[in-house]
């Protein structure tokens, strides 16, 4: 609606015909505010797009020729008004005219001095108020044109924004326009002196409604109050107090404090213009949601960034209690993952047996083994460090078993306190059965595909199949005793390795086994008791 109005101003011609022949500096002074209009609507934009000199040094020429000859066509003030005018005009032309080459201390001057253009200009519209050609409404519309955006300068020097003052003083910008194509309109009345139709009590009272009432009615009713806000403290971090025993107002100013500070992954919790009484009303909202994941979701649709713990930690002044709540639902949430975890481990044990239960070991354990990608997996001393981690099978450094010499071998690589097994099978179960023996047991070859055995040693007295971790990915899913039945010393290490068949009753069933025995010996001679088939 704005817009509209403004090019019917602009668009609607001069507001009188003209009686005689005007002046010939009052002709160049509507050409040249026409001119000047044309310009802000369309013609600079496009200079601009060919140079920024360009458009900067012709907005400056065409100016400075309109407030030039402005000053020299006003009736009805005194010479020493003109000089004055005029002596600003050219102080403000000149800073304009050396922004352009200046830098540093000497830019910073230009711009102080080309505030006497804001006061030439602020001169030609008071000059307009004592001629008679131009009317109340003309000088209404300068006057705001020209204060507005300057108070609302200071406002924001202040750090205060108003939402929607700021769109009101954009829409704003385009008075200037209008009150240019309105002066030149009403260059056309018929004389200095002569009042120009239009400035009786009427365009008073219009005036008055562009000046006081546009800005109010920007501003919005009572029921959407432009909010202020607070900026964010560096030091109220420092003067934090747990929440329980403060009062509500000091709880409200502790959260707007976690609340307007940085989080891990951005500057601020919350929006920079958010005023904090939207912050506090959208932090109740947040209260009210039962968990953590809600609260989260919420938090990042109305613009906000903040893990869930940060968050919390926040909300824990405005809603005292979320942290516990939150615990206790992150505790409920292991529990339920660690029940599910524990069931399907047991699961998987009870689909694998002894395969060789007529012999027993003075140690001995079943389990499902998870393999990870690319299979494989690892006996080792968990306690020796002396070559590294002889449990990372990757790790290639020679003085530990690697995985990838073991599948040059076909099927094992043992070094020092480690052994590395090539399984058939990735990202799936295996059943693991181990036996430990005083002493080297009967070689059981029946009904297996590799049967291999290998020297290892234990300098910490400890031999170990990796338990799987809690959430991770690899590893024997029940418990295996340890393989150093002896202590510290050398063992032999033998391995059995066998495929099983597929069952249509039970697809998830395991389709690789094996059994590790173990005894005492101080050889470190690789055996092949049977080779793949």
């Amino acid at each position: 609606m704005l817009n509209a109005w403004a090019l019917w101003q602009i668009l609607r011609g001069p507001a009188s015909p003209r009686a005689v022949a005007l002046p010939r500096e009052v002709v160049w002074l509507r050409r040249l505010l026409y001119a000047d209009v044309a310009g802000d609507l369309l013609l600079w934009e496009l200079l601009d797009d060919v140079s920024d000199v360009a458009e900067y040094a012709a907005t400056w020429a065409v100016w400075t020729a309109i407030m030039f000859l402005l000053v020299r066509s006003l009736a009805g003030v005194s010479a020493r008004f003109r000089i004055i005018a005029l002596g600003l005009a050219l102080t403000g032309v000149l800073a304009a005219a050396l922004r352009m080459f200046a830098e540093g201390p000497l830019l910073t001057a230009s711009l102080l001095l080309m505030m006497a253009t804001l006061g030439c200009k602020a001169m030609i519209i008071a000059g307009q108020g004592r001629d008679g050609r131009f009317s109340a409404v003309t000088v209404a519309i300068g006057w705001t044109a020209l204060l507005v955006p300057q108070v609302y300068s200071l406002l924001l020097a202040g750090r205060l924004t108003f939402d929607g003052l700021s769109l009101a003083v954009h829409a704003l910008d385009g008075l200037i326009v209008v009150w240019a194509a309105r002066t030149a309109h009403e260059l056309a009345a018929p004389g200095p002196g002569v009042a120009a139709p239009g400035t009786g009590r009427t365009p008073r009272l219009l005036a008055a409604a562009v000046v006081l009432v546009l800005p109010m009615a920007a501003v919005g009713a009572e029921g959407d109050a432009q909010l202020t806000y607070t900026a964010a403290d560096e030091g109220c971090r420092d003067r934090l107090r747990p929440a329980a025993g403060l009062g509500p107002e000091e709880r409200r100013r502790s959260f707007l404090c976690l609340a307007r500070g940085g989080t891990f992954a951005a500057d601020t919790m919350f929006p920079e213009d958010l005023a904090d009484q939207r912050i506090l009303a959208h932090g109740t909202q947040l209260c009210a949601l039962p968990g953590d994941r809600e609260r989260h979701e919420l938090h990042e649709r109305a613009g906000g960034t903040a893990d869930s713990i940060e968050l919390a930690a926040a909300l824990e002044y405005l809603c005292p209690g979320i942290v516990a709540r939150q615990n206790a639902e992150a505790k409920r949430r292991q529990a339920e993952r660690d029940r599910q975890e524990a069931a399907w481990k047991a699961e998987a044990n009870a689909r694998c047996a002894d395969p060789w239960p007529r012999v027993r070991a003075r140690r001995q354990g079943t389990a499902a083994y998870m393999l990870s990608e690319g299979g494989g997996y690892a006996v080792f001393d968990d306690r020796d460090d002396s070559a590294g981690d002889p449990g990372d099978i990757y790790g290639g450094d020679g003085e530990a078993a690697d995985i990838f010499d073991a599948v040059e071998d076909g099927f094992i690589d043992a070094a020092g306190s480690s052994a590395a097994i090539v399984t058939h099978k990735e990202n799936s179960a295996i059943c693991m059965t181990v036996k430990v023996f005083d002493s080297a047991p009967p070689l059981r070859l029946t009904g297996w595909d590799q049967v291999v055995e290998v020297g290892i040693a234990s300098r910490s007295g400890r031999l170990v199949v990796p338990p799987h971790p809690k959430g991770g990915d690899s590893g024997a899913a029940g418990p295996l005793p340890d393989l150093a039945i002896a202590g510290p010393g050398h063992y032999r290490l033998r391995v059995h390795a066998r495929t099983l068949p597929w069952d249509e009753k039970d697809p998830d069933a395991p389709l690789e086994e094996h059994l590790l025995v173990v005894y005492p010996g101080r050889s470190k001679d690789k055996v092949v008791h049977r080779p793949p088939r």
